[in-house]
């Protein structure tokens, strides 16, 4: 337990998708009286993620909903800015913890650094490889998410990441900055450990599936994933689920037979349905920093295939159920895949018991958290 004077505001500016269960795990890890939250809210529901917590500490600001007051937000966000003063100054705050990139506080930063020290999380030290609909939307990214990440990095002088590599690849960037590791936290919320609601598009479904879950995007590979199975027939005696969100990046198939397109917002409440049918976990990413997602699939005990980029392996290497294949190579997946449903009794449960229990994490930050 670090020292009870110390107190910690925990803010959260990005608070959906992937951030929204990564900053809710550390925060429920970490809070002690005396602590504040400070969360930037696009919708109401996730209003009730910190109802355990004490209602005077946990402030909410809502998310602008028109086009100019979210750019007026995106650049100068002076609310936020007159939220995080008063919390600093009103419940003698000693550190504020940055947890899911915060990049609308980038052209605050010095007025930010004079209020308190922050340790500022690291998500990607570098840009995802991406493909975007256009150069109006290359732009946007590079304007609103690249620019203001990568200064922050520069700016930011504590640091945390959860990736190995990603730590060493900013100690050597920028030398005099302390950069420190901790764990993953878990993705598994409590609204996804107790869900038990049926995914309707998979209704007809009895057997298992091949399965990837997440946002479709270009550096997760979901391309790799679909053509490899369309085109070696002996996956194709099980369905391909592909369920996330997103842009469909990619040239579909005349003839996809036995592939389910899920492309909407998963619900917690859905994750433990949709996983626990799966016949295996596949993971095809062709570049990564750090995730959470193989939490998810070994807190279900699936075998999982995963890209041999250095954060799976620092992770899941030597873990029994983890097939590993050379990042981008189709044919290597394909036999990864068939290896994997050829060995469904392996669970990975032990992994999610060595890798993303709250007490290995809640140590890790301590003494990160001691440091700065």
């Amino acid at each position: 337990m670090r020292d009870p004077s110390q107190h910690i505001l925990f803010v959260a500016t990005e608070y959906e998708s992937g951030m929204r269960p990564y900053a809710s795990a550390i925060i429920h890890t970490l809070w002690q009286q005396g602590d504040q939250v400070l969360i930037v809210a696009k919708n109401e529901q996730v209003k009730h993620d910190f109802d355990q917590l004490p209602a005077e500490s946990v402030t909410w600001i809502d998310y602008p909903t028109s086009k100019l007051r979210k750019l007026a937000f995106r650049f100068w966000p002076s609310r936020l800015f007159q939220a995080i003063e008063q919390q600093v100054i009103g419940h003698g705050i000693t550190l504020i913890y940055s947890l899911t990139g915060e990049l609308v506080l980038v052209n605050g930063y010095q007025r930010l650094r004079r209020m308190a020290p922050l340790l500022y999380t690291i998500h990607d030290a570098t840009g995802h490889d991406s493909k975007f609909d256009g150069v109006i939307s290359w732009l946007k990214h590079r304007l609103i998410v690249h620019w203001p990440q990568q200064r922050l990095i520069k700016m930011t002088t504590h640091q945390v990441t959860n990736s190995k590599t990603q730590q060493q690849q900013v100690q050597t960037r920028f030398p005099y900055h302390d950069v420190y590791y901790a764990p993953f936290p878990t993705l598994v919320t409590d609204a996804i450990a107790q869900g038990n609601t049926r995914v309707p598009e998979l209704a007809d479904i009895d057997g298992g599936y091949i399965l990837f879950f997440g946002n479709v995007q270009l550096y997760k590979g979901v391309h790799l994933l679909y053509d490899t199975y369309l085109s070696h027939p002996e996956l194709r005696r099980l369905p391909l689920v592909i369920a996330g969100s997103g842009y469909i990046y990619f040239k579909r198939n005349s003839d996809e037979q036995g592939v389910i397109f899920i492309n909407r917002f998963i619900d917690d409440s859905e994750v433990g349905d949709l996983f626990s049918r799966a016949a295996v976990v596949v993971y095809p990413y062709i570049s990564a920093t750090q995730s959470g997602v193989t939490s998810i699939a070994s807190y279900y005990g699936k075998p999982m295939v995963l890209s041999d980029l250095p954060f799976f392996k620092q992770t899941c290497e030597g873990c029994e159920g983890i097939h590993f294949f050379p990042t981008g190579d189709s044919n290597a997946l394909a036999t990864a895949i068939t290896r994997a449903l050829h060995s469904p009794d392996t669970s990975t449960r032990p992994l999610y018991d060595r890798e993303y229990s709250v007490q290995a994490l809640r140590t890790a930050l301590s003494e990160v958290i001691a440091r700065v």
